[in-house]
């Protein structure tokens, strides 16, 4: 068997899945309908999540994965009225041995809820503390598991109604008001259908909140002027090492009969060796592929057939 970290953690990149592990067939996300969601189901569901989150964890581990987003239902609505559980005290011992495997296998874990649950720019109060409530949920896994800085929960800057200057605006204020432990637990992306690299690249500045930068939507949705890749990945970068953090980036391909922005079953080799080649320092890459981890083998064999060509100890994408 080939040595799996030959190709990443020694070299300038580390790959990472989403959610899913394809190959035990788990995903941490079970849930239930809203009129199902009793207190003893949404325990159960818990229960089995986090028995599902140690399966993926220790697989991460025994492969050298050390990239890692996590569900965003790992709790079942915990972000909603109807969970009245303090799960984080019912499954403290339970977070305590999650965050012993992940701390001693280096996993950098993630959260990313949708953009309808979280995001910036809207004025209504009660849509901004919905976000607030899912964000410290967010927040609150990643303290669990004994996260470092560098884990964050991911969200988008949201709509640009009813101007783009007033939701801009808009999303100024909302992290200007955010408790600072909260602001030290977010990375903001641009996306695919409102929000250019070159427009959130100043709001994650000026707040000092690291910007995810993401190939895909940077060729879905391109910033005026046009943003290089290298440039996405230059400045996308700062924002973090800023902060004396490791870069993050997302990293997906067009689904070939697919709406604009959709992501492809696997990772097309060239958007991977464009990516590699526009870093400019270590950097971890979140694969955005429906075959989750299988996509991250098939980027590894991929790297590990080039090292044998070459002869080379590492992969030269």
């Amino acid at each position: 068997m080939p040595n799996l970290k030959s190709m990443e953690g020694l070299t300038t990149y580390r790959l990472g899945y989403v959610a899913n592990c394809l190959t035990l067939g788990v995903g941490a996300s079970h849930t239930c309908r809203l009129a199902t969601a009793t207190p003893q189901r949404l325990e159960a569901l818990t229960a089995q999540n986090l028995e599902e989150l140690e399966q993926i964890l220790l697989f991460n581990e025994a492969r050298g994965i050390e990239v890692f987003r996590i569900g965003s239902s790992l709790v079942p609505f915990a972000s909603h009225k109807v969970n009245t559980l303090t799960w984080w005290k019912t499954f403290a011992k339970t977070f305590d041995h999650l965050a012993r495997i992940a701390r001693r296998s280096n996993q950098r874990l993630s959260m990313h809820p949708s953009p309808a649950g979280a995001s910036l720019s809207s004025r209504h109060p009660h849509v901004r503390e919905a976000a607030l409530v899912e964000l410290r949920y967010g927040a609150r896994v990643l303290d669990l598991l004994e996260a470092g800085p560098e884990a964050r929960v991911v969200l988008h800057v949201g709509g640009a109604a009813p101007t783009r200057e007033e939701a801009l605006a808009a999303a100024h204020r909302f992290l200007d008001e955010m408790p600072e432990d909260l602001r030290n637990r977010i990375t903001i992306e641009h996306d695919d259908k409102v929000w250019s690299a070159r427009e959130v690249l100043p709001l994650a500045r000026e707040h000092g909140v690291p910007m995810v930068g993401d190939n895909l939507h940077n060729a879905v949705l391109p910033s005026d002027p046009e943003m290089s890749l290298k440039e996405l990945v230059r400045e996308a970068a700062a924002t973090w090492t800023a902060l004396d953090l490791r870069p993050k980036f997302h990293l997906a391909s067009q689904k070939a009969d697919g709406r604009p922005g959709a992501h492809s079953d696997f990772v097309d080799p060239a958007d991977f060796r464009a990516m590699v080649s526009a870093l400019v320092g270590p950097a971890d890459f979140m694969l955005e592929a429906k075959e989750k981890d299988r996509a991250l083998f098939a980027l590894r064999q991929l790297g590990v057939k080039r090292q044998q060509v070459k002869g080379q100890g590492a992969a030269a994408p």
